[in-house]
């Protein structure tokens, strides 16, 4: 934004020259304002409900070329990515990752993904960031940025849905909640959603926790500090205390468990991460203490084979591949255990070096 600078202009009443600068500031103030909201959507030159124009890609491995810009008989998302700038390769090896998250999700509703390197990076530079991000599904190119004129792209990374007709539903820039809005936006077009149980969902209204709860969340923090300094046993007794404050609080359950996993004290240990999965099915820390305790009780190979189902879906977990290595040194599997090992160590150091930044 400009600074405001009132100079004393020979000829002209000051009070004349403040309201003329006055002016000028709201003027540009607001065509920012309204350059903003037109930004919100990611595309100059398309709109929602215009048909998606031709447009041809190119497969980075085969060179296979691939033509949209007419009913399909399937929705497709399309992800636009550059990496010419430090900060854009970032944030599209951020969003390549929270969009292979969706990989299972858009296999079910029957959905094309094309991932676009809209800006003509180098392969060098495409294959550093789709490595980077565990991307696994194909790369596309537009090797002569003709769908980057025709779209008109002003953000990137960015994404655009478009309906089995080749209409385009929207266009989504890069943000914290974009994959999950681009979720909620695919269930709309499905008729599974509506748009107020997704605004809901993405923005839950704030409730106040009881005294209980509040007294769970403190003595489940206290546990995690505990764990953190080696002193297991103190912080099973503050889970444990989490849990007698908050008996629904299911991190603490998994927690309590893991740590009794550590002590050896197994058939507690699964009896309290039964209680956190049946109050959070989804919970990967859960899942992991479980395959170990099966481990424990000689079932190396189906605790691998858990483990293995588990980074198909969460691959960039460097938990889940360093307890891999553990499970393949115990089967005497050395190059698989340091394969495992390995992983888990470069996805560390990336986290770190992420934090860092």
């Amino acid at each position: 934004m400009p600074r405001l600078r009132i100079h004393k202009e020979r000829g002209a009443p000051l009070k004349i020259r403040f309201h003329t600068a006055v002016f000028c500031f709201l003027a540009v103030f607001h065509s920012v304002i309204a350059t903003e909201a037109a930004e919100s959507f990611p595309f100059r030159t398309v709109n929602p409900g215009d048909m998606l124009p031709a447009v041809t890609f190119s497969q980075g491995d085969s060179g296979k070329k691939i033509s949209l810009g007419k009913p399909s008989g399937h929705i497709t998302v399309l992800a636009f990515w550059g990496a010419d700038l430090p900060s854009k390769k970032q944030r599209s090896v951020q969003a390549l990752s929270q969009i292979q998250q969706l990989a299972p999700f858009f296999r079910e509703k029957q959905i094309d993904l094309l991932a676009v390197n809209a800006q003509g990076d180098s392969a060098e530079i495409i294959k550093e960031v789709v490595t980077a991000s565990g991307f696994s599904s194909p790369t596309y190119l537009d090797p002569d940025q003709s769908a980057y004129g025709a779209l008109g792209i002003l953000v990137m990374p960015s994404v655009m849905l478009v309906d089995k007709g080749g209409k385009v539903v929207t266009g989504l820039g890069y943000s914290q909640e974009m994959v999950s809005r681009l979720k909620g936006e695919i269930e709309i077009l499905l008729g599974e959603k509506s748009k107020a149980q997704l605004e809901t969902e993405l923005h839950p209204a704030m409730i106040e926790k009881s005294k209980g709860e509040k007294e769970g969340d403190r003595h489940l923090n206290l546990g995690k500090i505990m764990a953190r300094e080696g002193q297991l046993e103190s912080a099973a007794q503050e889970y444990a205390l989490a849990i007698q404050n908050d008996p629904k609080l299911a991190s603490a359950h998994i927690e309590r468990g893991c740590v009794l996993l550590k002590l050896g004290k197994f058939a507690e240990a699964q009896a309290a991460i039964d209680n956190g999965l049946a109050l959070d099915p989804k919970s990967l820390q859960g899942e992991i203490c479980n395959a170990q305790i099966r481990a424990e009780k000689g079932e190396v190979a189906q605790a691998i084979s858990d483990l293995q189902a588990m980074v198909f879906r969460n691959g960039r977990n460097h938990d889940l591949h360093y307890v891999l290595g553990t499970l393949y040194s115990k089967k005497a599997d050395p190059e698989k255990a340091a394969q495992e090992f390995r992983k888990a160590y470069e996805l560390l150091d990336r986290q770190m070096q992420h934090a860092k930044e």
